[in-house]
């Protein structure tokens, strides 16, 4: 029994120890990790990227990413939540994986308000209905009216059960009382791949993945899930302008394992924050169809507690699960 409380009391004293010298200013002491949920090229990981150079140069140190695509996110969540809550190991997020993704997927067995602590919102997006060219819709009212015609025949890509850019196609399927398929992939660009290739019909895609392709001719924008029109594509309506009060979007945020040194977040927050003060990353963002956030850890907390209030009652009864 002594030894085992000895043992006990060792590992406290070393943890309190570690603490302290986060404490003390001696973090980072090792290179710095941003897991993101999705492949490369989309959203996420260009703003993953963007940040992993501004704090790299911030604090001296190498800060690399780490794509861990697949099931809504969750093969990221799991390996962020399995590391040392230190701050070597950041989660760049979506709103996916921490407020919707567990309501509809039973293996996202933990409480991410709980296991996960909000460090900065880096920036916010909303998404573009957009269907292969091919399609003979060039318009909502016209693929309302085709849906009808052929129920369960038009097929949406997602980024996965749960994501986001399955439910702006879903809560549009519903408040056209259409009936629509789902086909789940493991991140954004695969599924505009088979847009374009003509093997889906429709995705709702972050503007960042639609606008190199406007001009291709392999697919067509037929709306916006914003409340209002986007000064980059000013000639696509919004949903809200058939469906009024329709309004779905997502953010990017980086999030750290529960029990991180709260000097150790405001460190990071702070640092990554001030990519707000740079011209050249703010246009980057809003080229990208991303409003920049950069709001307080406290702010970000208070959102994603919001968010999870709303979407816990609008997908309660939704029927949507898992495969």
């Amino acid at each position: 029994m002594y030894r085992t409380l000895a043992t006990v009391a060792a590992a406290t004293l070393a943890l309190c120890a570690a603490s302290s010298a986060l404490a003390q200013g001696n973090w980072p002491s090792k290179p710095i990790t941003i897991v993101v949920p999705f492949g490369a090229g989309g959203n996420t990981d260009v703003m993953a990227r963007m940040a992993a150079a501004h704090l790299g140069k911030a604090l001296g140190t190498s800060v690399v990413v780490d794509n861990k695509p697949g099931a809504s996110g969750l093969i990221a969540a799991r390996q962020v939540l399995g590391a040392p809550a230190d701050g070597h190991t950041l989660f760049m997020a979506t709103a996916t994986q921490i407020v919707t993704a567990p309501f509809v997927n039973a293996s996202f067995n933990f409480d991410a308000l709980k296991e996960f602590a909000p460090v900065v919102n880096i920036g916010a997006n909303s998404f573009v209905l957009t269907t292969r060219s091919s399609l003979p819709a060039k318009n909502v009212g016209e693929l309302i009216t085709l849906a009808k015609q052929t129920p369960g025949k038009i097929t949406y890509g997602s980024g996965g059960t749960g994501a986001l850019t399955q439910l702006s196609a879903y809560l549009f399927a519903k408040r056209a009382g259409v009936e629509m398929t789902h086909v789940p992939y493991k991140g954004g660009a695969a599924v505009m791949t088979d847009l374009i290739g003509g093997q889906i019909d429709m995705y709702s895609a972050s503007p960042s993945e639609v606008i190199p392709q406007m001009n291709s001719g392999k697919i067509r924008l037929l709306a916006i899930s914003s409340p209002t029109r986007l000064k980059e594509l000013p000639n696509v309506p919004t949903i809200a302008e058939t469906f009024p009060g329709y309004e779905v979007s997502t953010w990017n945020g980086l999030v750290a394992k529960a029990g991180t040194p709260p000097e150790v977040l405001d460190r990071i927050a702070s640092e990554v924050a001030k990519m707000k003060d740079d011209p050249a990353i703010v246009k980057k963002l809003e080229d990208m169809g991303v409003v920049p956030m950069f709001v307080t850890r406290a702010a970000f907390g208070a959102q994603i507690q919001r968010e999870v209030d709303m979407w816990g009652k609008a997908l309660k009864n939704s029927g949507i699960q898992a495969d």
